[in-house]
């Protein structure tokens, strides 16, 4: 027996919620003792011995799989009307029927009905010898009883139905909030990676990324380039034209940089007016020819505002993996970082190679 739920009266008498399948053999139980209606809940595959079909049972039940639509079946007998209504395979059925082979849909069981004719033509006789008031009594009760029937079966059906849309609209809602956490991650991701202002990567994620490509070039003894990219007298575009000008020169020169490196590269602002390129597979040589380029793109852009134009130099300081010394990244950044400071010495708007 499934219990759902339990709870106490007034009188400290204690009540079961039990589910429909159980409720329903309990009134078939029931009503089979004490009259000649015969009712019950039954299936081409019982759990309990007892529901196993019958002969007309079982008829019904394969009509059902042949004729999916149908709901109901009857028969007349030689003494008696039977009546089958069809029980559908829902998916709260599984919890105790997966295990027998059920499936979503499937017509494995049905509600019986069976109801005497012998009683029906007493009553039929009993009409003939009185009055029509009492044949409209007997016929009235006849319909009451149908009405019962088909009411108990149709709420049956209503109940199977609700929790059907129940457990729908659950995975609905699991399911759109699962799509919102997702999204959510998403973006913090973007968020702690992305500088907000270029939407090019930041520090911390060129560090994460930069020590991996690092590794993998010593492992494999491949080339490894990394160029230093500042902008020249940045301070002075900001105290000229103000930050909003500035800040549209940081995301230039970003865009230029990003549009004229390999899909395969890496570039990232590392500081207010910094930036860094990682070259894979790249000398020394390949690493100045690339910086070279980008030093002349950026130097031909204007940003032009309220009538003036404002364009900007930029310096850098290249520096290559070297297998027999460096132990990480730093090693490489640190050299890097000196031959930017030789091209700011050596007056701006130039590459500078590290040289030892």
């Amino acid at each position: 027996m499934c219990i759902r739920d339990s709870t106490y009266t007034i009188d400290n008498e204690l009540l079961i919620k039990i589910n429909p399948a159980w409720m329903t053999r309990q009134i078939s139980e029931i009503s089979n003792k004490n009259g000649d209606y015969y009712y019950r809940i039954t299936s081409l595959k019982p759990i309990n011995p007892d529901n196993r079909a019958d002969a007309f049972e079982s008829e019904a039940l394969f009509f059902f799989e042949k004729n999916r639509k149908e709901k109901y079946y009857t028969k007349f007998e030689k003494n008696s009307f039977n009546f089958m209504g069809a029980l559908e395979v829902k998916q709260a059925c599984l919890e105790c029927h997966e295990e027998q082979g059920y499936r979503l849909g499937d017509v494995r069981g049905g509600l019986r009905v069976t109801m005497p004719l012998h009683n029906y033509n007493d009553k039929i006789k009993l009409i003939k010898s009185n009055s029509l008031s009492l044949t409209a009594a007997v016929i009235f009760i006849a319909l009451f009883l149908s009405i019962i029937v088909v009411y108990f079966i149709n709420s049956i059906y209503r109940r199977q139905e609700t929790i059907e849309s129940l457990n729908i609209n659950l995975e609905d809602r699991i399911k759109s909030r699962t799509e919102e956490l997702e999204d959510s991650v998403k973006k913090l991701n973007e968020l702690a990676t992305i500088d907000f202002l270029t939407k090019i990567p930041n520090r911390r994620y060129f560090f994460e990324l930069g020590h991996k490509l690092f590794s993998l070039a010593k492992r494999d003894k491949t080339d490894f380039a990394l160029i230093i990219i500042d902008i020249d007298f940045f301070k002075k575009v900001n105290d000229e034209y103000g930050h909003f000008i500035g800040d549209e020169i940081l995301k230039i020169v970003s865009t230029t940089i990003q549009d004229n490196i390999r899909t395969s590269d890496l570039v990232a602002r590392i500081g207010g007016e910094e930036f860094i390129v990682l070259l894979n597979e790249t000398s020394c040589d390949g690493a100045y020819i690339i910086a070279e380029k980008l030093r002349e793109i950026v130097k031909e852009v204007k940003y032009t505002h309220e009538g003036f134009d404002v364009s900007v130099t930029i310096s850098m300081g290249i520096s290559c993996l070297k297998n027999e010394y460096d132990s990480e990244l730093d090693d490489i950044l640190i050299r890097a970082d000196e031959a930017l400071y030789s091209s700011k010495a050596n007056g701006r708007d130039r590459v500078s190679i590290y040289k030892a």
